[in-house]
């Protein structure tokens, strides 16, 4: 088994700890709902496109049995927009009597997109959603990059998280936000969180004009014309 399976049996093995432990604390109370879905890739640009892959999405959970989704591939490649290997994906929720959880997670090892403008070893989404009795709660604990570079300049060495929504411009091809945050929920009954690792919003300049000396478009507003993710993870809990 090489160090990347190894990598994602261990973090399917608390992927069922923290369902087991949502089992465990259910009391007395209300049922509630749980929902989840992940993906490693996907890509809508001018070079290509390619369909959220692999797509694990959450079946309906009744009772307390829970339910578990994953999907895996061996490798994308998208030319000139992307391309990376060992695709993984899982999604997982219960439903106690007083309490209910669920948690996604995606991977991708040896990242490179635009032909090397974004590089890692590995990106991890990973987010959980959970309601009980004191209030509902998600977090996108345990999401990471390992040696990620934009743009040649290394923003993370070895294993290592960046602060949520982190934004970062590219000249000349847009902008990326890297673990990009998206919360749903009052956080009373209901909660969720998706978690977009690596988002590469691709903009073009639309009116304006050109300087002679420099080529650069003068004035104009930025139009996105395409977009890039690796590593997606969403979890839901709600009445």
């Amino acid at each position: 088994m090489n160090g990347k399976t190894m990598h994602w049996v261990n973090r399917l093995a608390v992927l069922g700890l923290v369902v087991g432990l949502v089992a465990g604390l259910a009391a007395a109370g209300s049922a509630q709902s749980v929902g989840g879905q992940a993906y490693s890739t996907y890509v809508n640009t001018p070079l290509g496109s390619s369909s959220q892959s692999p797509l694990a999405v959450l079946p309906a959970v009744s009772g307390t049995d829970g339910a578990e989704a994953d999907a895996e591939g061996s490798a994308l490649n998208v030319a000139g927009a992307l391309s990376s290997d060992f695709l993984n994906s899982v999604t997982s929720g219960e439903i106690g009597s007083a309490e209910a959880g669920a948690q996604s997670t995606s991977s991708a090892a040896s990242v490179n997109i635009l032909n090397g403008l974004i590089t890692a070893d590995e990106v991890v989404a990973n987010v959980m959603s959970s309601a009980g009795q004191s209030g509902a709660f998600s977090n996108a604990d345990g999401s990471t990059f390992t040696n990620l570079t934009v743009a040649g300049v290394p923003v993370t060495s070895g294993d290592a998280a960046v602060a949520p929504n982190t934004q970062q411009s590219l000249p000349g091809v847009g902008y990326v936000v890297l673990n990009e945050q998206i919360p749903t929920g009052d956080g009373v009954t209901s909660s969720g969180l998706t978690v977009n690792m690596i988002h590469v919003y691709l903009q073009s300049m639309t009116g304006g004009t050109v300087d002679p000396l420099t080529g650069q478009v003068i004035g104009g507003i930025p139009t996105t014309t395409g977009e890039i993710i690796v590593g997606s993870a969403t979890s839901s809990v709600g009445p």
